[in-house]
């Protein structure tokens, strides 16, 4: 059930890469599969790791991005951190 532009693309990829449609939509359906985004079970329910001594959240609908984004920022500050750390020991 795709339209014939979209076809069309996925023949070429094929064709680029030597490789059946059937390989190619396979590809794509597995990648879409394993890049679903999953919401762990504990988002929404635990402080953020910056309040130790704040109690459990409750479950909000519609809060679980706002703490997905917060956690990833806060590891990304941490391995910005980690990785400055270790450029500077190294000059």
């Amino acid at each position: 059930m795709a339209d014939d532009a979209l076809l069309d693309e996925l023949r070429a990829i094929a064709a680029e890469e030597g490789v059946s449609l059937g390989e190619v939509i396979r590809q794509g359906l597995e990648w879409r599969a394993k890049t679903r985004r999953r919401v762990p079970s504990f988002i929404g329910k635990l402080p953020l790791p910056h309040d130790p001594g704040a109690k459990p959240l409750p479950f909000r609908e519609g809060s679980d991005d706002a703490l997905i984004a917060e956690a990833l920022r806060l590891k990304h500050d941490r391995i910005r951190s980690e990785w400055l750390a270790d450029r500077e020991t190294r000059s």
